[in-house]
């Protein structure tokens, strides 16, 4: 029979995932910087999957102090999809409004019509609509942005995928952005809780 890891071994292993993840960013930062904004995403991808393992480690945790065992394979099973920690690192969406987009539209409705009235009520059911097809697709979206920000591919007979030219500038810095944003909520949130646990 396998034998169970400790809370306290989940506890340092999800304190490294959360560190790894923001080293990845800096590193990520600094490619950004550098003006190679393909490989800035696809290091902040996998800084995204790095909080992804911080947070399965921790319900891993939480679901050894409540029934008492969890062992190295099913630690290695949870973390080595890649979609998978890209969904359990998903913490916030992130919609943005192009001026002229449906959305921006539907928000325009929302904040001129009056609170709760028919106007009002089904664009705030179309905006919840659209979040939750968003919210849907994010964590396969976000696997493959990691995908063409690092490798080139034939996309049809006269084209190739280049992670140089499909990338900008203005999507690798929300990309870095958002994945920031991210981290540092996780982050407060071991400084506050789990900093506690450890002392």
């Amino acid at each position: 029979m396998p034998t169970s890891v400790t809370p306290q071994y989940l506890l340092e292993g999800a304190a490294y995932a959360l560190e790894q993840c923001g080293l990845l960013l800096r590193d990520a930062n600094l490619l950004y910087r550098s003006g190679s904004y393909g490989s800035a995403v696809a290091l902040a991808a996998f800084a995204r999957e790095e909080l992804g393992r911080w947070r399965i480690l921790l319900e891993l945790r939480k679901k050894l102090l409540a029934r008492g065992s969890v062992a190295i394979k099913e630690i290695q099973n949870r973390c080595k999809d890649h979609v998978g920690k890209q969904e359990a690192g998903m913490t916030s969406i992130v919609m943005r409004a192009d001026k002229g987009s449906g959305l921006a539209k539907l928000l325009q409705t929302q904040m001129s019509a009056k609170p709760g009235s028919k106007e009002w009520k089904e664009a705030r059911e179309q905006i919840e609509k659209l979040d939750r097809q968003k919210k849907n697709r994010i964590p396969g979206n976000r696997h493959e942005q990691r995908m063409s920000a690092l490798y080139v591919d034939a996309v049809s007979p006269d084209r190739w995928s280049r992670p140089t030219t499909e990338i900008s500038q203005t999507s690798a810095f929300d990309y870095l952005q958002d994945a920031a944003n991210d981290y540092s909520i996780q982050y407060d949130h071991y400084t506050r809780v789990c900093t506690h646990i450890v002392h």
